[in-house]
């Protein structure tokens, strides 16, 4: 794996990097009072995560997904067997091309972080969707010694920057349960 720690990531790790911190408050204040928060899994829950109501979330066999208003930004959340790990990227690959999603591997990057004690690792690409310049993110959280959670994200650069706030709250709010 070709971590690059200390360097700025992309996909929405990165947003939390480049929104300034006024934005970023004056976002998270809004989305946090117009969330809905989902529980995961659905029969053991471990995590919780709040997608902004606005972005009409829906549960889905292994998680939950989204749509910024303007369909722009697409997010999921699932959660995953840890010793699925290359499957699940394979998987999520393969969910991007069945979306229509098309990633240049040339331009993949990967990062690693922290987010409320969680270890993620931020796999991203330049990508088409729709016939338009895409940011694709496959973000992996490692949420305990046997399961994971996987962060998928696409969107255009400008609906990135639109919602930067957003994406920083969605990502702000995958919290372990009881924490």
């Amino acid at each position: 794996m070709q971590a690059e720690q200390g360097s700025a990531m992309g996909g929405i790790l990165k947003v939390l990097r480049s929104t300034a911190a006024a934005a970023i408050v004056l976002g998270l204040l809004t989305n946090l009072a117009a969330a809905k928060p989902f529980e995961l899994p659905e029969s053991k829950p471990i995590v919780t995560i709040s997608l902004p109501d606005a972005w009409g979330p829906e549960e889905i066999a292994k998680g939950v997904q989204a749509n910024s208003p303007d369909t722009g930004i697409y997010v999921s959340f699932e959660i995953d067997n840890i010793k699925n790990t290359d499957k699940v990227i394979l998987d999520g690959v393969k969910f991007l091309a069945e979306s229509g999603v098309k990633i240049d591997p040339a331009s993949e990057k990967r990062g690693e972080a922290k987010v409320n004690g969680i270890d993620m690792i931020d796999i991203n690409w330049t990508g088409v969707y729709e016939g338009s310049v895409a940011k694709v993110s496959l973000t992996i959280a490692v949420l305990s010694p046997a399961k994971i959670g996987l962060l998928t994200y696409w969107g255009s650069p400008s609906a990135e920057k639109k919602y930067a706030a957003q994406l920083d709250g969605i990502l702000k709010s995958i919290q372990p349960l009881g924490q």
